[in-house]
């Protein structure tokens, strides 16, 4: 699959594989083992759509109560 390199949290981070150097904002082909740590860290974004489309999966989210609760 492609992938971006995003730069990690400080955004200037590149990422070494096979060898070669890749910096914020280049594309490189990951195997899902090379990228799992690499997406979860932040390094890099999916390209492919399909794999956009699972990626951003929608999120549910409660509303939490503010009110005492009675007993």
């Amino acid at each position: 699959m492609r992938y971006r390199v995003t730069g990690g949290q400080d955004g200037i981070s590149g990422i070494d594989v096979a060898d070669k150097r890749y910096e914020a904002g280049d594309e490189v082909e990951l195997t899902v083992k090379q990228s799992e740590w690499l997406l979860e860290q932040g390094y890099v974004e999916a390209i492919d759509a399909s794999a956009k489309k699972s990626k951003n999966a929608p999120v549910v989210v409660e509303e939490v109560s503010t009110e005492p609760e009675v007993i």
